[in-house]
């Protein structure tokens, strides 16, 4: 709500002021004085801002008062209007000179004197609201002129003529003129354009806005030249100023210093094209090379190879040696591949060891023999790393376009499929793709769809085959082996969908289910009174993961199995792999209660310092070995030396693959107490063999 106004009387009269304070009542907050003598010390508590002065007083008169208010700045606003009774000019004059603005004339009219007050009062909430306005408008215009002064773009306005009127610290420092030297020159006198490419001087968009009366934007590829001769690149735009009336009265330019901008931008653009080890195009520019190569090749009636190389063995050198060694080999792999980099060939890192190379050539694909022999001859040179000579080679898989290709999706994917088949073949070879080749991938997807599928369903079946106490013809365990099931229910071999699994991190997951129903078999074999140990085979690929360890323990858990009922199969690949996280995670399981076989022993390293370094239980004989050593004196040497090796340390010892009479007749006079095969019975469902179970039972009892 306003203030109401405060109106000071100061009269020696009693009677006058009780008169005007009860005829300006209605005009605000009244206060009296009748003692001239404390009228300053009044004023200065009351503030008024409209005083009522006598000028005939004794002791202190008005003139007195007045003088002494005029001295002080604080009081300089404060509307006096003077009380007389006299008419003299120079008494109107002198008080006038004093700071009075008006004169109330004795004897009073009361109603004259109330309006004289009342006009003042007018006039004094008028003046205030000017000087309110003023100064809102006086700050509008600084807090305008601080936000432009502090913006990051430059800001130079001009009159409807081009001449510069006003130019912000950024335009200042881009265009090298200050705004004293600027101002009332041509906008093209100072800000000095030109084509950044050809130097050529290039048109300012303001002219282009007054003379147009539209916003213009700057031409792409501008530079601004400073006073000094220092060139930005710039971009922005220009628009003209209009008054009220919608009529033209200047314009506007506002832009920005981009240099530092468009070079972070390309070199955002050459690192979102290259690879940061190798400085190679990385698989983005690779796409568009291919994009490019092949469009001209099917211009040209021409063909592009692309070479798809991923190096042999890579990753043992990576996990032994460490990844800094690998990401030096990989940048040295890189620097010899890159001298193949000519007009026509680009080459490229895919990725991890994958290399690239396109090469567009004649319609004979002949032409590209020799240069896949100098790579992989490249690849082969010995080189040192780390104090250490190494040598390496590199599996090749070659697509071509249009012949097996017609896209760069397609040829990658088919380069990629060539490549995978080198690498199954031998290492330091080549491949092409072919249409059997492309059989045999789909073969592959339509294999790794259904094992996806049956892991999203859990519904991988587990079949168990038995292990036999090879005197007593008793079941004494069982080898859990997992099973998948195709197009017409019939069951894909393990070698083509546990290969997938291991190449596309699917591993996990089908261990994690294969244990989990094992357990839970070995948990209803144990509370139907027939406890057998169950074996579940873990791959070299889930002893990487540092969760296995917990997922066993959970599992166990999970289940309510006792430990001891449970037996892992690792193979001897799976123990040299991540030497030290095995041996850690192995020496922990088997503190569960978890029993270890080791699987498939003399068909690997065969090294008998696992014996000695791993926590194992139970060494298998391969049934290469059983099938071969009534035949093969040599097989049945190791058979022989393997038991007597098992006997001495311990170890209990299960031969695989008994197929007749004669190999189990054989096995047991060696010393082999426990055997599986076809012979004493092969894989088979959860419910079958639990039969077995319960026939075995009730003949014991």
């Amino acid at each position: 709500m306003e203030r109401q106004c405060k109106i000071l009387i100061i009269d020696d009269e009693p009677i006058n002021t009780v008169l005007l304070e009860e005829a300006l009542a209605l005009a605000g907050v009244i206060h009296a004085c009748n003692n001239s003598e404390k009228a300053l010390e009044l004023i200065k508590d009351i503030e008024p801002d409209i005083l009522l002065l006598d000028l005939e007083m004794p002791v202190v008169s008005g003139f007195d008062i007045l003088r002494l208010i005029k001295e002080l700045p604080k009081f300089c606003d404060i509307r006096t209007i003077v009380i007389t009774s006299h008419s003299d000019p120079a008494i109107e004059e002198e008080a006038l000179s004093l700071g009075a603005i008006d004169f109330i004339s004795k004897p009073l009219n009361l109603t004259l004197c109330r309006m004289r007050v009342e006009n003042h009062i007018n006039l004094l909430v008028q003046n205030k609201a000017i000087r309110a306005t003023k100064a809102a408008l006086a700050a509008e215009k600084e807090q305008l002129r601080i936000t432009i002064d502090s913006i990051a773009d430059g800001v130079i306005s001009t009159d409807e003529n081009a001449c510069i009127t006003y130019l912000n610290p950024v335009a200042q420092r881009l265009t090298g003129w200050s705004q004293i030297s600027a101002k009332g020159r041509h906008i093209e006198d100072v800000m000095v354009l030109q084509d950044a490419t050809t130097k050529n001087k290039s048109i300012n968009p303001l002219t282009v806005a007054l003379r147009e009366n539209r916003t213009v934007a700057m031409a792409i590829n501008t530079q601004l030249v400073s006073k000094q001769g220092i060139e930005h690149r710039v971009e922005d735009s220009a628009a003209p100023i209009l008054d009220k009336n919608n009529k033209q009265c200047g314009a506007v330019m506002v832009f920005q210093d981009v240099s530092e901008t468009l070079a972070m931008s390309v070199q955002m653009t050459y690192l979102s094209h290259h690879d940061q080890l190798t400085a190679l195009p990385n698989r983005v520019l690779l796409h568009d090379r291919l994009t490019q190569s092949m469009a001209r090749a099917n211009f040209n009636k021409s063909k592009v190879s692309l070479l798809l190389l991923d190096l042999d063995k890579f990753k043992y050198i990576n996990d032994a040696m460490g990844h800094h060694v690998g990401d030096e080999i990989i940048a040295h792999i890189g620097h010899s591949l890159d001298k193949f980099t000519c007009n026509d060939i680009t080459v490229a890192r895919v990725g991890g060891d994958e290399f690239a190379l396109v090469v567009p050539h004649g319609i004979h694909i002949t032409s590209i023999e020799a240069l896949i022999s100098q790579v992989l001859e490249v690849i082969g040179k010995p080189f040192r790393v780390a104090g250490e000579e190494h040598v390496l080679s590199a599996s090749v898989g070659i697509s071509v376009f249009p012949d097996d290709a017609n896209s760069v999706e397609e040829i990658l994917r088919h380069a990629d499929s060539a490549m995978y088949k080198a690498k199954q073949i031998a290492a330091n070879s080549y491949c092409y793709f072919s249409h059997d080749l492309q059989e045999e991938m789909n073969k592959r997807l339509e294999v790794g769809n259904y094992l996806r599928k049956a892991l999203e369903t859990n519904d991988l079946q587990v079949h168990y085959q038995p292990k036999y106490d090879l005197k007593t013809d008793d079941i004494i365990g069982a080898e859990a082996l997992v099973r998948l099931k195709g197009a017409d229910d019939e069951f894909i071999s393990p070698v083509h969908f546990i290969e997938y699994a291991e190449e596309s991190g699917l591993i996990y997951l089908l261990g994690e289910q294969v244990l989990e129903k094992s357990c839970i078999a070995a948990k209803k074999w144990l509370d139907s009174g027939y406890p057998k140990k169950v074996a579940v085979n873990v791959s070299a690929k889930q002893f990487m993961s540092t969760t296995l360890v917990d997922t066993v323990a959970s599992i166990l858990e999970k289940t309510s199995l006792p430990s001891r009922y449970l037996e892992l199969e690792v193979t001897e690949s799976a123990l040299i792999d991540s030497y030290d996280q095995t041996i850690t995670q192995l020496k922990l399981i088997a503190d569960m209660g978890v029993s270890l076989a080791l699987d498939d022993f003399g068909t690997g390293y065969s090294s008998l310092s696992y014996l000695r370094l791993f926590p194992l239980d139970v060494l298998k004989i391969d049934q290469s070995f059983v099938r071969d050593m009534l035949s093969d004196s040599q097989s049945l040497d190791i058979v022989t030396a393997i038991v007597d090796l098992a006997n001495s340390l311990k170890l209990d010892i299960v031969a695989e693959g008994i197929e007749t009479p004669e190999q189990k007749s054989k096995l047991e006079e060696l010393g082999c107490a426990i055997g599986q095969g076809f012979l004493m019975g092969k894989p088979m469902p959860f419910d079958k063999i639990t039969q077995q179970l319960s026939s075995l039972h009730s003949s014991k009892n």
